[in-house]
């Protein structure tokens, strides 16, 4: 056996370097030099001495994944790829998470639910968004699936936040005609991640009956965009290239010989 001979501690803050028969031996964190009740004077066997060690490699460990779960929730998969960035074995990482499980540290259902109403609250993203965001941070699929999210976001709030980003797409929308606002927001609501389902009926919801002078304005302003446009290709062209452009930004052909017949522009060379 070895004799504890002398205990320091090291200018870095929590550690101690432990000596046996006067010489350094090994470091150990303030936790193990605890847990041991290790003192000057001790009787120590080759095998305490790997046990020690190794519930400092274990300590070690422990305290990278706190320090970085102080800052905010980590996903199991998070935390083992922090660890193997440090060089953590794989066996002190196993070790570190079943702890941290215990300790209610590391929960990744918990954190699938804090992250879902996250993502309501700040981003409005709907399901399939926040599914694979999940995906990307390592929640299983178990956990990370449509049926699981939709339990914490169900479909009437889904349906209250679709309400509000179609109000608030209309606006950046209002030049155009009102065909051509539904199909922008719709896009603009599948690229969130919504159900088409669900986007459909939030759209059938929303009132997008035009408002004449609205749309008058947003189609007189739309055709004196393409008629600057093609003037220089000749009258024929201009006129059908002007109209095919309004009638696919939604407009009525109606609504455009109405507008074109206006403003002299059949006539116009």
């Amino acid at each position: 056996m070895a004799t504890i001979t002398k205990i320091s501690a090291q200018k870095r803050p929590g550690r101690y370097n432990i000596f046996l028969d006067g010489e350094y031996a090994f470091a150990v964190d303030e936790g193990v030099l605890i847990q041991f009740a290790l003192a000057k004077g001790d009787e120590l066997t080759p095998e305490q001495v790997t046990h020690i060690q190794e519930q400092d490699n274990f300590r070690h460990a422990y305290n990278i994944a706190i320090n970085y779960l102080a800052h905010q929730l980590r996903t199991r998969h998070e935390i083992w790829a922090k660890l193997e960035e440090k060089e953590v074995a794989p066996a002190y990482i196993k070790q570190v998470a079943a702890e941290l499980t215990k300790q209610g540290y590391l929960d990744d259902e918990a954190y699938r639910d804090s992250f879902v109403r996250t993502q309501i609250l700040t981003t409005a993203n709907g399901p399939r968004v926040i599914e694979r965001k999940l995906r990307e941070k390592g929640i299983s699929p178990d956990l990370a699936n449509q049926d699981a999210i939709t339990d914490v976001y169900p479909e009437s709030e889904q349906l209250d936040t679709l309400a509000r980003l179609i109000d608030k797409q209309r606006s950046h929308y209002r030049r155009d005609s009102s065909r051509e606002q539904q199909r922008k927001i719709r896009q603009y609501l599948y690229t969130k991640g919504y159900d088409g389902d669900l986007v459909t009926r939030a759209i059938d919801d929303a009132d997008f009956t035009p408002d004449p002078e609205d749309e008058a304005a947003a189609l007189a302003q739309q055709a004196e965009k393409y008629w600057r446009r093609y003037r220089s290709k000749g009258s024929a062209y201009q006129k059908q290239k002007t109209k095919q452009m309004l009638y696919q930004k939604g407009f009525s052909f109606s609504d455009i010989d109405a507008w074109m017949d206006e403003n002299d522009m059949e006539n116009d060379d």
